[in-house]
């Protein structure tokens, strides 16, 4: 038999090929869609009954949870709201930090420890002791934010605006407590009902431009170019607390390079967690994935390109963030 006639019986034209191609893959497909819905379902129903059985925490977060969504339903993007918090508690970490990405603010609270507004006094006589009966707020952007592992930016300072105040304070850390808000909320009438709104916490660092700062208040001027920078707002992984857990026992610190020069009791604060959540809900709607910063302690200090702050909350979380120069 010829070379030709052998190739011609053993192999198949392409039409044959193609009809083959499609026949096998249907096969495949079909094959691959029941082995999968099987083991899917069956992977699905085992991890739940694992959870179910073992994970009193579990159930404990679903009830919180879905009472939190029962009560909003009623509002559609109340609902939302709440819905994204169920998804955020059922995610941990990971979850609140994808929630507080989609956030739209970030507010911020001065002079809310006693020992700061004492130690700003001594730092210049533009800042006076006083204690305010409400809370000082102001807002960064959110493109403030330098997320876990990204560095703090400190901008070139010969992009910043021509200074008339003749200080030189420089870049200051100032280390708070985070609060991530959970539902759409407003007017919060109780302690109890912002208690509800929280969905976690986390650690920042407000970094503020003293100089920037002394400059706009001694004007009469918000705070935005002191504080509004990009990174200027480095912020550290999310955290739950424990069952029963109070943001009274947290205790944060600081260190640069290695010497501690922040640490205090959050208790320590003039207005609490709550005071501020609701006062904020009086002023403005919170949403979910809105982060509330809660004011500094004494120890706020300069930093330099090159330097290293560690900081975190005891039990709960550290970060380490790298001062670097703009480029």
């Amino acid at each position: 038999m010829p070379p030709q006639a052998t190739l011609s019986g053993v192999l198949a034209s392409p039409q044959q090929l193609v009809l083959r191609g499609l026949q096998q893959t249907s096969l495949s497909l079909t094959i691959g869609i029941f082995v999968g819905s099987a083991l899917t379902s069956g992977a699905v129903c085992g991890v739940a009954a694992f959870y179910l059985a073992f994970s009193d925490r579990l159930l404990k977060r679903v009830r919180e949870s879905a009472s939190t969504l029962a009560s909003t339903l009623a509002d559609p993007v109340g609902g939302a709201a709440a819905l994204a918090k169920v998804l955020a508690l059922g995610g941990g970490s990971e979850g609140l930090l994808g929630l507080v990405r989609s956030g739209k603010k970030i507010i911020c609270v001065g002079k809310n420890y006693r020992d700061h507004i004492a130690e700003l006094a001594q730092l210049s006589p533009d800042w006076r002791v006083e204690e305010q009966p409400e809370p000082v707020l102001f807002l960064k952007p959110t493109t403030a934010y330098a997320f876990p592992g990204q560095p703090l930016v400190l901008r070139d300072p010969a992009r910043r605006p021509r200074r008339r105040c003749g200080t030189d304070f420089g870049v200051h850390h100032e280390l708070e407590l985070a609060v991530v808000i959970g539902r759409r909320c407003r007017h919060l009438p109780t302690d109890a009902a912002a208690a509800a709104a929280v969905a976690g916490y986390a650690l920042a660092l407000d970094i503020t431009d003293r100089d920037e700062q002394t400059e706009a208040k001694r004007a009469g001027m918000p705070w935005s170019v002191a504080k509004g920078h990009d990174s200027y707002c480095p912020l550290s992984t999310p955290f739950l607390l424990p069952e029963g857990g109070s943001w009274r026992e947290l205790r944060m610190w600081l260190d640069v390079n290695g010497t501690r020069r922040q640490e205090c009791s959050c208790a320590e604060m003039i207005h609490g967690v709550e005071e501020l959540v609701r006062f904020c809900s009086s002023v403005m709607t919170l949403e979910p994935g809105d982060v509330l910063l809660t004011g500094t302690p004494a120890g706020v200090g300069r930093l330099r390109p090159g330097d290293v702050v560690t900081a975190g909350v005891e039990g709960h979380v550290q970060m380490v963030v790298a001062v670097v120069a703009e480029e």
